[in-house]
């Protein structure tokens, strides 16, 4: 996981995407013009949404170890794995699983 963390990711995975949605949400109104005429502020406020939440969720893929909401919950799991070893060794630890604190594991 350390390697993973510590790859940098080329600067163009981070730009492209959102040069390309913001560019897709300025032209989308004038192809939904014709067809919705005057719900196109509507709609395309609808859709552009839709894209710009695609790209945060992309975004935030990109750093799965920064220990947010959205992150891999590694407090979790390696405390899962610490109270298996040492029930497998047959230590008495009293170690208990990570709590859930407002609905997300950390």
């Amino acid at each position: 996981m350390e390697r993973i963390k510590n790859t940098p990711l080329p600067q163009q995975y981070a730009t492209y995407p959102t040069l390309f949605t913001h560019a897709f949400c300025i032209l989308l109104p004038l192809g939904m013009v014709e067809s919705l005429q005057l719900y196109t502020p509507l709609g395309s406020t609808a859709v552009g949404f839709l894209f710009l939440a695609l790209l945060q969720i992309g975004n935030d893929m990109q750093n799965p170890f920064e220990n947010t909401e959205n992150d891999v919950p590694l407090t979790t799991i390696t405390r899962n794995i610490e109270i298996d070893l040492r029930d497998g060794l047959g230590e008495a630890h009293g170690l208990k699983p990570a709590p859930v604190e407002d609905g997300v594991l950390w």
